[in-house]
């Protein structure tokens, strides 16, 4: 099939059904892609996963020996979607979300499952995580393999947990987006992140 024109959509062409339905704030019209502002925090229920720059050292890297779950996992994924409730692809090449499952109560099948799906869709969302504690989060990992620290980042208050990388803006923090171009804001080291969506 040869290519053909296809006319660009012009915003003055995007026009409401109802003229009288839509309306117009003063919020909308200073709406700025990315630029909201953070809400308060004044009583943050996580305080103790705030981040800290600890200190810390700790002995050279080893080698440590790995074993991919993957390998491991039903190459159609039935001990993880048997009991999922819906599951479907944000796009043909990345991108799976699944609904139903609790990742704090899977089993090492469906564990192997996941390392599978994840590694043939690269990521892979869970929504409404309820039990998905700091705690569970790092049994989960943990079945994977050996966590890792990110000596250079903010690890939790909290004391015993240096193995969790914080990620946390604030009402406070500075808005350093503009010094970054995207593909800085977006990178990330870290090799397995499980994505929560609440």
């Amino acid at each position: 099939m040869a290519p053909g024109l296809v006319e660009p959509t012009q915003y003055n062409d995007i026009k409401p059904k109802d003229i009288k339905a839509a309306s117009i704030t003063d919020s909308t019209i200073k709406y700025t892609p990315g630029r909201s502002i953070p809400e308060s925090h004044e009583h943050y229920e996580h305080e103790d996963l705030r981040p800290r720059f600890p200190d810390v050292h700790w002995p050279p890297l080893t080698e440590v020996p790995y074993q991919d779950k993957g390998f491991e996992g039903d190459p159609h994924f039935r001990n993880l979607l048997s009991a999922a409730t819906d599951v479907f692809d944000y796009n043909p090449k990345i991108g799976t979300e699944i609904h139903g499952i609790d990742l704090a109560n899977l089993t090492d099948a469906q564990k192997n499952d996941l390392a599978r799906l994840i590694a043939t869709r690269g990521v892979v969302f869970f929504r409404d995580q309820r039990n998905f504690d700091i705690e569970a989060q790092r049994e989960l990992g943990k079945y994977f393999g050996t966590l890792h620290r990110h000596a250079t980042t903010s690890v939790p208050i909290r004391p015993g947990l240096e193995d969790v990388h914080v990620v946390f803006t604030g009402e406070n923090s500075q808005d350093m987006r503009a010094m970054f171009t995207p593909t800085f804001l977006w990178h990330s080291d870290v090799r397995i992140t499980l994505t929560s969506l609440f």
